[in-house]
């Protein structure tokens, strides 16, 4: 959040907007200390049911997508998508510059599987609103079952078991690798 925060301070001048998705099942409240701590002034919506990630078949995040004026899709990375970057950094000042890169790059189209998983995720999180996280967390399984690339829906599963690992501080993303190697 940081890095995107000081991209926008640095080009929101010249007219660009910013729109960040933050993909959570545990709903706004989780975004929100992410957002205090960067000072965010970009707008920010949250996806409890990864309906981005079933439309534009992402499994993984940070994803970026460039629209332009017209509402045309110009340019969209899935799953590498970092202003930390420098790669990424370099094609965001170019597209602010007005020399963007006018083809769009997209995903191959989400299959069936991806859909049966997503179907699992949204109703493994209507289970988790009503508070039956064991029954949630039994639906997220099996879409990660159909679906095993999908960490968007893994780490759901990793977020209610482990708070600590996500919420508390900084993410622990050396914790989310042992997990990855451990095959869960």
């Amino acid at each position: 959040m940081p890095g995107w925060q000081q991209f926008y301070q640095k080009h929101r001048a010249s007219g660009i907007e910013l729109l960040s998705v933050a993909l959570d099942a545990h709903g706004a409240g989780r975004a929100e200390p992410y957002l205090r701590q960067a000072k965010a002034e970009f707008v920010t919506v949250v996806d409890e049911q990864n309906l981005l990630g079933d439309l534009y078949g992402f499994k993984a995040i940070p994803n970026g997508f460039l629209i332009d004026e017209q509402g045309i899709l110009r340019y969209g990375e899935l799953g590498t998508f970092d202003v930390r970057k420098p790669k990424t950094r370099a094609l965001l000042d170019q597209w602010v510059a007005g020399k963007g890169t006018g083809v769009a790059r997209s995903a191959e189209a989400p299959g069936n599987r991806h859909a049966q998983a997503n179907a699992h995720f949204r109703a493994g999180e209507a289970l988790y609103r009503q508070g039956k996280v064991d029954e949630a967390v039994a639906e997220w399984r099996r879409a990660v079952a159909l679906e095993p690339d999908n960490y968007i829906i893994r780490k759901q599963i990793w977020a209610v078991q482990n708070p600590d690992k996500f919420y508390d501080g900084d993410v622990d993303y050396d914790w989310q690798d042992e997990q990855l190697k451990k095959g869960l």
